[in-house]
């Protein structure tokens, strides 16, 4: 049989592309997810921030209520709180027992009296510390060219961090746990949310934390100084 040669400028149709694989949607965070019973949502969105931050902040949800990350944000800050202030009761009531000439029952009673002021008010200091220090690193994040989406996304990463504060409940040591710990989930959470550099978010996030450090022991050093300046001419 005689061969059939195509036409001058005929071009064979390319074969079809093989089908693409189906796209599988990132699953919202816990908290955020309505399906999710709440305590479990609230105990696996912590574990996730803690020791998953890139893949935590990957599923926030910035179409999600700014309800949700502020009440996570007061829940666990004000654990970490109650937690706190039990734990200075208890030294506080070890000393007076050990120690009675130096701490009266006054002493004890205001100390108690504090510690329920703090708990009760926890929620307006822990919105306020995260307003302002919203309001601080995203400035640093604009500095530092690392703010590629808004001042709310840097908010509600933040608000996810305070899960950080949960280490409080770790006798002696567990505040500063916590704060190292919070300083390594913002940075990669913000770097996560903001889609910038890890050293662009240390940038925002220690810069100021350096600053307030340093701000600190200046006044310390300072007052230390006016204190043995008092003593030396008191001689």
């Amino acid at each position: 049989m005689a061969e059939v040669t195509p036409p001058s400028g005929y071009e064979p149709p390319e074969p079809p592309a093989p089908p693409s694989p189906p796209t599988v949607a990132t699953p919202p965070l816990p908290w955020e997810d309505p399906a999710y019973p709440r305590l479990e949502a609230l105990y696996e969105t912590a574990r996730l921030v803690l020791f998953y931050p890139r893949e935590a902040f990957s599923r926030m949800r910035p179409s999600v209520s700014l309800g949700k990350p502020i009440v996570f944000a007061i829940i666990l800050g004000w654990i970490g709180i109650v937690v706190g202030q039990i734990y200075q009761w208890a030294f506080r009531a070890t000393l007076a027992s050990l120690m009675p000439a130096f701490f009266g029952r006054q002493d004890l009673v205001f100390s108690k009296f504090a510690a329920v002021v703090a708990v009760v008010t926890a929620p307006v200091w822990i919105l306020c510390g995260l307003g302002l220090s919203t309001l601080v690193i995203h400035l640093f994040l604009l500095l530092y060219g690392g703010a590629q989406r808004g001042l709310e996304t840097t908010f509600r990463t933040l608000a996810y961090s305070e899960a950080a504060y949960v280490f409080q409940v770790i006798p002696v040591v567990g505040g500063i746990i916590a704060v190292v710990w919070w300083l390594f989930v913002s940075i990669l959470g913000l770097a996560q949310a903001h889609q910038t550099t890890t050293g662009r978010a240390a940038g925002a996030v220690l810069t100021p934390f350096v600053l307030c450090c340093v701000f600190v022991l200046a006044v310390v050093v300072l007052a230390g100084a006016a204190i043995f300046g008092a003593l030396l001419h008191a001689r």
